[in-house]
């Protein structure tokens, strides 16, 4: 167990019908908020109904500002800044999944920046110290934003995905009604299950502390629920049973605790990930799949150690007893809930496999790793 420090500051508000809370946790921390929210599923499922209702009993002023995408995109960030800068907000409210409250997270930074937010993602050195209190209604689990103060942009002039880790970006207040998550449909569910079980396998295969069974064994644990759960969710949407299990599942594979104590780690498949989103518009989870499906080959591999973790996986999800045997698992489950395993499922060609392994090759330094565009077409070639 290496040392570590461990501080979540995120206020939790988790049960059914919980969304009309939203005004009253609001109220302590502004008068006046930014209303973010993404391309207006959540006026079709009532959501947004219950949050303006509830903001306005509070006696709450805010400002609407609609249209993140589901990779969010600087040029959007950049003018929900000036809006919050002129209309003065003190807080921003996040009503969506990963992509708003990502985006929210931005804006909180960038409102109090005396430069351009982007000069946080951009590797130059600016730190993230202070934002506006950022307050969210999670609609869709994924990332596990909502309990964490972690923030990612698409720069689509450079074509550059990029996320950043501050204190400052921790939600004060996340609710997570898992009624909300009736309404996401079933190729969501699973991009969304994939995404956090990835958030825990990248500190699980690339931790430097190979002996940490506490963190093994919570990471597994999720892994196999998570895994059981989602053909669930997809075919009875309104299963309360499966879709609270999976929300508060998505939350703790990203709130800190699973790398915890694990020492130094790496995030690759985000990595691979990302440049298929900046380039393609990839879904996160669709993209993530895609980078396990070719990298694990390469893990299991590049190192004994590395096997025997796979074959450890295997036997407590899969109950296999082979690499072989748990990465082809892994890839059927991806197939079973219909996420892709390979390029050619989201219709990227040769030049287009090329195309991503160069991004791959540009961003890796900022992530810290040693993925040259040659090693990461390799990796993108293992794909099956």
């Amino acid at each position: 167990m290496q040392n570590f420090v461990y501080h979540n500051t995120t206020k939790i508000i988790f049960g059914s019908d919980t969304i009309n809370q939203i005004g009253d946790l609001t109220a302590p921390v502004a008068k006046k908020v930014l209303y973010l929210y993404g391309k207006g599923s959540i006026k079709k499922n009532g959501i947004y109904d219950k949050t303006i209702s509830s903001l306005r009993s509070a006696g709450i002023n805010f400002v609407e500002y609609s249209g993140v995408k589901a990779n969010p995109l600087l040029s959007h960030t950049r003018k929900g800044i000036e809006i919050a800068r002129a209309e003065g907000v003190e807080a921003i409210v996040a009503v969506g999944g990963g992509s708003v409250i990502d985006e929210g997270k931005a804006i909180a930074a960038g409102v109090v920046a005396d430069h351009d937010v982007w000069s946080f993602y951009d590797g130059s050195g600016a730190e993230v110290k202070s934002a506006l209190p950022i307050l969210t209604v999670l609609t869709m689990s994924a990332t596990g934003t909502e309990m964490n103060g972690g923030t990612v942009i698409t720069n689509e002039e450079t074509n550059q995905k990029i996320g950043i880790i501050s204190p400052a970006l921790q939600p004060v207040v996340s609710i997570l009604d898992p009624t909300a998550l009736f309404s996401v449909p079933p190729d969501q569910t699973a991009y969304g299950a994939v995404d956090a079980i990835t958030h825990l396998l990248e500190s699980y295969f690339t931790k430097s502390d190979f002996y940490t069974p506490i963190q093994d064994r919570y990471a597994e644990g999720i892994i196999k629920t998570i895994t059981e759960i989602t053909a669930t969710m997809q075919t009875k949407p309104d299963d309360l049973t499966a879709r609270s299990t999976f929300m508060w599942a998505a939350t703790l594979a990203w709130n800190g605790l699973a790398p915890s104590g694990v020492g130094s780690w790496a995030a690759p498949n985000h990595l691979i990930g990302h440049s298929m989103s900046a380039l393609y518009d990839t879904p996160h989870g669709a993209s993530l799949s895609i980078a396990l499906s070719g990298w694990l080959p390469w893990y299991a591999e590049h190192d004994e150690r590395n096997a025997k973790q796979l074959i450890q996986l295997g036997k407590a999800v899969f109950n296999t007893e082979s690499v072989d045997a748990t990465i082809k698992s892994i890839r059927e489950w991806f197939r079973s809930i219909k996420s892709p395993t390979k390029l050619a499922d989201i219709g990227v060609d040769e030049s287009g496999l090329v195309k991503i392994a160069e991004n791959i090759g540009v961003n890796a330094p900022l992530w810290g790793l040693p993925y040259t565009a040659e090693f990461s077409e390799s990796i993108l070639r293992r794909c099956e």
